[in-house]
């Protein structure tokens, strides 16, 4: 029988649910939504919630669509710190082969936010239960983390402003870590996600007659070499940068005697600092039409700038990592990880106001498979643990 890790300097309430919060967790990892179309996924969040200490009309799931808000006040006034946990899940399948597996085609929490929800539904339990503080929790139970649009969603809802949150709060699992380790970055811990398609468009023609048209195929040969330049070029060495194209089309399988009348190619670029995101796109733009114009073609360039970069606040970071040590000794607390060139929509709520994200350890012998793999599965047995850590997380700041 698996066993919760740490229970030594986990909070013993939390430690008594462990058997509730690992039905929670497999049962919504058997039934995983995806994007915004949440409904069952906070349903099964309210009913947990109203079972543990908090009233409904403490419950909010009309602010922002598909997410749901659960404010834990404390006994005298103070500020409001939000706890954040994504909730969606990857559009893939299941390949974990667990009684628990996915019971939805093409959908999979792959990435562990099944296993998110779970771990603040065991903090929002705990504070509910004991509200000897001053200020208010909320709790942010987002969607939409893997589309990059859900916490951009909550803020324009207008629901810090709301709430009057100070300050916000995450964690994530982490395939890096072995469980009962937790690690920290003060600043840029994950990077900005942009995507760009580009067309080029020339004019078709006969395969034995390619005078008579504009091939966009050397075009595009050329134009995906000159873009491996941007970083091994333009970049600082010392900086960090990511351009990869991730499809490139033109013509049709087995069509052996037509030119193609055009090409579409296009990747991600991953970035920390907001200038080499500029470059990255001005030079994508300018590579795209200079070599189009060159060859006679014309340039389509579609540049999306989907999430910024996760920068954790100085103090509240190293604030958290003194608080972790004393928990779990210098031994299980990594104070420096990362950065990672993954994305994470958390950066949408550091943009208003002072946030950190720390990464929790999942590893065991029955748990090495990495994110966004269709065999992978969360580990239960660090559920109490952080359940305590983001509840004690919470009180400290309150406490200043």
């Amino acid at each position: 029988m698996d066993n919760p890790v740490r229970q030594d300097v986990c909070f013993p309430e939390i430690t008594a649910m462990y058997d509730e919060l690992k039905e929670f967790r497999r049962d919504i990892h058997a039934h995983p939504e995806c994007g915004f179309e949440t409904e069952r996924t906070i349903g099964k969040i309210r009913e947990f919630l109203l079972s543990h200490g908090v009233a409904e009309k403490d419950i909010d799931t009309t602010t922002s669509k598909g997410s749901l808000f659960a404010l834990i006040e404390g006994s005298e006034p103070g500020k409001t710190v939000a706890l954040r946990a994504d909730i969606d899940a990857l559009k893939m399948k299941d390949f974990g082969g667990k009684p628990w597996s996915s019971q939805v085609e093409g959908r999979c929490h792959a990435c562990g936010h099944d296993g998110h929800q779970t771990w603040l539904l065991g903090a929002a339990a705990y504070l509910a239960a004991h509200r000897d503080f001053a200020g208010r929790v909320l709790c942010v139970f987002q969607a939409a983390e893997e589309t990059g649009q859900g916490a951009l969603a909550i803020v324009n809802s207008g629901a810090l402003e709301k709430y009057q949150v100070a300050e916000i709060i995450g964690a994530h699992d982490e395939p890096g870590l072995k469980k009962g380790q937790i690690g920290f970055k003060v600043g840029h811990i994950q990077a900005a996600s942009d995507s760009f398609a580009i067309k080029l468009i020339g004019k078709g023609t006969h395969g034995g007659r390619p005078h008579q048209g504009v091939d966009p195929i050397p075009a595009a040969s050329e134009l995906y070499q000159a873009l491996q330049t941007i970083v091994s070029r333009k970049v600082d060495p010392l900086e960090s940068a990511v351009v990869s194209i991730c499809y490139f089309s033109a013509g049709m399988v087995g069509t052996y005697n037509v030119v193609p009348g055009e090409v579409q190619l296009g990747g991600t670029v991953r970035t920390f600092l907001p200038e080499l995101r500029d470059l990255c796109e001005t030079t994508i733009r300018r590579m795209a039409e200079g070599i189009a114009l060159a060859h006679g073609l014309t340039a389509e360039v579609d540049y999306i700038r989907l999430i910024p970069s996760v920068n954790n606040d100085k103090e509240m970071t190293e604030s958290a990592i003194k608080l972790v040590i004393e928990m779990l000794g210098e031994e299980n607390v990594n104070p420096s990880i990362g950065p990672y060139m993954s994305s994470e929509d958390f950066s949408r709520y550091q943009a208003k106001i002072p946030g950190t994200i720390c990464r929790i350890g999942i590893v065991d012998d029955e748990h090495k498979t990495p994110l966004h793999n269709p065999k992978f599965d969360f580990n239960d047995e660090v559920l109490p643990l952080a359940s305590t850590v983001l509840a004690k997380l919470a009180l400290s700041r309150l406490a200043k």
